[in-house]
């Protein structure tokens, strides 16, 4: 009775203060953006803003999902595998997670693949991560590639060295990890029946690591990430166009890459004040003026907000439909 009253107690505390810091981190942009941004300036800009435009940047942000869709139904194991509408379910909760509040995002998803993608916790556990594994490997090579097209800051590449050398580790750890479920078992013989329990649960883990026993497979949820990555990109060139930015493939693929460093860290509440800064600095970095910068960023982030709203509201059409389906099911 005692130990889990202790556990809860201290996570309490250090998810308060996790919130505490992220919302400190948001009055600090937001005091920093009052006083350095010229909002007369900035204001003009989103009034003469093209947001027709704006409102195709919200679907070609959408044009991604379906992608994210099927890349994690490929990574759930064959044996549970849901169907694409469920997985849709899914992906719009977790996209809704990590837009709004991040700092829960991992804890979310998964527990979104568990009460919606009726995965079992080992299988919902396998794919978040090998999702990660091929995310940090698209953001490698976007990284890469917006170093190769424009002569990008020294952050962005130390970044892109680091996370290069983390990627090849992980890679590594989980294709050693993928091929030892039996070992594991073998090992919890003898043991006692809790030490025995807990290592099933993680070869359980480990044989639903599919993708990293699957060559083809494996290659198929790459190219699905380095599709999302080039529907991002071309809505960041339709942003661009929105507010007056001379569309520019290299200029979008700077954005994309360096937000992918930047918003690795639940630092803010839905990257607040961190995605807006990244994405001005970059444009800053290239030359355009400051308030169309600025009008890029504040679009660029409500677009994905919209698009985030959009998925919900699949999300609450799909639901009930599930229910009544269920309910005939049920019936006599």
């Amino acid at each position: 009775m005692t130990a889990p009253t202790t556990t809860d107690g201290a996570a309490t505390p250090s998810r308060r203060l996790w919130w505490i810091l992220g919302w400190c981190v948001l009055v600090l942009f937001a005091g920093i953006a009052a006083y350095a941004l010229p909002w007369a300036d900035v204001i003009t800009a989103l009034a003469g803003a093209k947001w027709h435009w704006a409102l195709l940047a919200v679907f070609v942000s959408l044009s991604g999902w379906p992608f994210w869709i099927l890349q994690w139904q490929l990574l759930a194991p064959k044996a549970h595998r849901p169907s694409f509408s469920r997985m849709a379910q899914v992906t719009a909760l977790s996209g809704a997670a990590n837009t709004s509040l991040p700092m829960t995002g991992v804890v979310a998803s998964v527990g979104f693949l568990i009460v919606r993608g009726r995965l079992p916790a080992s299988a919902a556990a396998s794919l978040y991560t090998v999702d990660q594994l091929v995310t940090g490997i698209g953001k490698v090579a976007t990284l890469a590639l917006a170093a190769l097209l424009v002569p990008v800051p020294d952050w962005i590449r130390s970044g892109l060295l680091v996370l290069s050398g983390i990627m090849a580790l992980f890679t590594m750890a989980l294709l050693v990890a993928a091929h030892g479920g039996n070992r594991l078992r073998r090992l919890g013989i003898g043991l006692g029946p809790r030490p025995a329990r807990l290592i099933g649960h993680v070869a359980d883990f480990v044989d639903h690591l599919e993708p990293m026993r699957s060559p083809l497979l494996a290659a198929a949820v790459v190219a699905l990430t380095f599709a999302k990555t080039g529907a991002e990109v071309l809505m960041v060139m339709t942003v661009q166009v929105a507010v007056g930015i001379e569309p520019s493939v290299a200029a979008a693929v700077l954005v994309v890459a360096a937000l992918d460093l930047a918003t690795m860290a639940p630092v803010s509440p839905g990257h607040l004040g961190v995605f807006e800064a990244t994405v001005i600095l970059c444009y800053q970095y290239l030359g355009v003026p400051l308030p169309l910068a600025t009008a890029a960023a504040l679009i660029h982030h409500g677009v994905l907000f919209v698009a985030s709203l959009v998925s919900l509201g699949y999300l609450g059409w799909a639901l009930p439909q599930d229910e009544s389906g269920a309910r005939r099911l049920d019936q006599p």
